[in-house]
């Protein structure tokens, strides 16, 4: 979780490993059955990226890299009470989750804290206040994918 500069510090949320969710209140069970579903069909495959469920919680978005494996294509046409719309990606899931991982441990003194965007078209870069303009302090930092920074704070876990 990160706190943008000049916002209230957020309360602090669980760290979620690839293929979790968070179950928020309002939602139906069969959501949470469906991703849960999904999850253990995708397993850990680096094709599968962050899920999005509609603000009314009657539409899943899955975003894959790719084509979906039959297990998965199973699961989305399955799909009972929820509409389920298939987002390709621009890059694998894996991969920017991977490129982000190295640009934190890389550039520490610049990087903040850095994460795959869930649409799978880059990674989002939180760069400290200290360093300055984002586009700058990053520039010397090379990455194969787009970076899109911000100025803020990780919050401690």
């Amino acid at each position: 979780m990160a706190a943008r500069k000049g916002s209230r510090k957020p309360a602090a949320a669980p760290r979620l490993g690839h293929g979790e969710f968070v179950v928020y209140p309002g939602t139906s069970g069969e959501v949470y059955d469906l991703l849960q579903r999904l999850s253990d069909a995708a397993g850990d495959s680096p094709d599968y990226g962050t899920p999005g469920l509609s603000l009314d919680r009657t539409r899943l978005t899955v975003r894959w890299f790719g084509d979906l494996p039959p297990a998965v294509q199973a699961v989305v046409d399955g799909a009972d009470g929820v509409t389920v719309v298939v987002q390709r990606t621009d890059f694998r899931p894996g991969d920017l989750r991977a490129e982000a991982d190295r640009l934190r441990r890389e550039h520490a003194d610049i990087v903040a804290a850095a994460g795959a965007r869930p649409e799978g078209d880059g990674i989002e870069v939180l760069v400290p206040p200290a360093a300055g303009a984002p586009e700058q302090a990053l520039a010397g930092v090379r990455s194969h994918v787009p970076l899109f920074p911000e100025v803020g704070e990780a919050s401690p876990t």
